[in-house]
């Protein structure tokens, strides 16, 4: 039996594993059992990573590759904040799949000749391991909201509230992996037999009750609307095509499903449209800007603000 003072104790000192955390606590827990250089590479790493933008992106990628990681601890500690920071930054993923891409380099010194990167491989083995840990987790919280259902009112009212909580979390996290597993694919450091058999067939094959989960159609969307373009490309032999057109039109009948909401079939409608427009989206999505960007687009707006009132006084 726990007395009062002990529990008190667990929580605060954050030795509960189930107690909620801040976000600064939950990073003292990781790296309480790290050296003292690993916690030196950790937060140089973090820093630059926090500072990176269009303007200093080769210079902050030339420093994080500068350190030197040449043991397994020290990669693995590399793969986790990228793999965090994109998933959790969606404005920028892009930048950080480009990061990896160029961390590719990065070896061990006994390892320089071999072609794999050991980089490559542990952050790819860490999207598809979180990938199906995603659905293992959805598949849990599912019946455990099933379960509450069932309960009384009162009983379950708060439960329901935490239960919603961390699905939204879980949401977050899903669309931010399968988004940067898409932009991974776009830089060549995915297959695209794997982003077709693993990922898109997996989640189209995934039901509950001969229904599809929101969550797992929105994912779709999502690693359509990213690697569309380029997969539908590559696909260079029949039997790719064949794959490709099947999943794609399973996807697209989803939309004439009446089970599903109007907000989960206007977004199939979406990336229907998309495709019919060759991948070209209609509106441009907002993502990290150079200054000089941002400069010469509003020098040019002002331009033809000038030009429509000279027009505007002549007639």
């Amino acid at each position: 039996v726990v007395s009062k003072k002990q529990w008190y104790q667990r929580r605060v000192r954050g030795m509960d594993e189930n107690v909620w955390l801040p976000k600064h606590r939950k990073c003292l827990k990781e790296e309480a059992g790290e050296t003292a250089e690993l916690k030196k590479i950790r937060g140089y790493i973090m820093t630059l990573l926090n500072r990176m933008v269009p303007e200093n992106f080769k210079c902050l990628t030339d420093q994080i590759l500068q350190l030197n990681i040449d043991n397994i601890e020290k990669m693995e500690l590399l793969v986790d904040i990228t793999f965090k920071k994109a998933i959790s930054e969606p404005l920028y993923t892009q930048t950080y799949a480009k990061f990896s891409q160029i961390a590719q380099t990065v070896k061990f010194p006994e390892e320089q000749h071999v072609k794999d990167s050991p980089f490559t491989k542990m952050l790819l083995n860490r999207c598809q391991k979180e990938f199906f840990r995603e659905r293992s987790e959805e598949d849990r919280l599912s019946k455990r909201m099933e379960e509450l259902l069932i309960k009384s009112i009162t009983e379950k009212s708060n439960q329901i509230e935490e239960l919603l909580y961390q699905r939204s979390k879980l949401k977050k996290k899903m669309l931010g992996n399968i988004n940067f597993i898409g932009e991974l694919y776009n830089l060549g450091m995915v297959s695209s037999d794997t982003i077709i058999c693993q990922f898109i067939k997996h989640l189209l094959d995934k039901k509950e009750q001969g229904k599809m989960v929101d969550d797992d159609i929105e994912c779709l969307a999502t690693l359509f609307s990213t690697v569309g373009l380029k997969l539908e490309k590559e696909c260079d032999n029949d039997e790719q095509r064949k794959a490709f057109e099947e999943s794609f039109v399973a996807f697209k009948d989803l939309g004439s499903n009446s089970n599903y909401t109007n907000r989960i079939r206007f977004m199939i409608q979406d990336v229907v449209e998309l495709r019919e427009n060759n991948w070209v989206p209609r509106r441009v999505e907002a993502k990290p800007q150079r200054i000089e960007d941002i400069h010469r687009e509003h020098a040019r707006e002002e331009q033809e603000k000038k030009m429509e009132a000279a027009l505007a006084t002549k007639n």
